[in-house]
């Protein structure tokens, strides 16, 4: 949180998996392997934020970091390139 906000440019892993590249530095904490639609993981051996389009077992160890909870589906229309910004929304 304390790094937010993040924008990056959109690439893809195969067909489910959308993710953009961050200059974070961190290691691997409750790493897991199969990840659910929806879901949000860290790749540390690249300091990239991935993004689940669907249910996947990407075969790279990654750690959990949030799950995207309403337009799950417009993650299928982004395209190689666009931007994607996370940041912390504020009242």
């Amino acid at each position: 949180m304390r790094s937010l906000p993040l924008e990056g440019h959109a690439h893809f892993l195969g067909k489910h998996i959308a993710y953009f590249e961050t200059t974070l530095d961190s290691g691997i904490e409750r790493s897991t392997k199969e990840f659910k639609k929806g879901d949000i993981a860290f790749l540390s051996s690249t300091g990239s934020i991935c993004f689940f389009i669907d249910d996947a077992s990407p075969g790279k160890i990654m750690t959990p970091i949030g799950k995207m909870l309403e337009n799950i589906d417009a993650l299928k229309d982004v395209k190689s390139g666009d931007v994607f910004c996370l940041y912390e929304e504020t009242a």
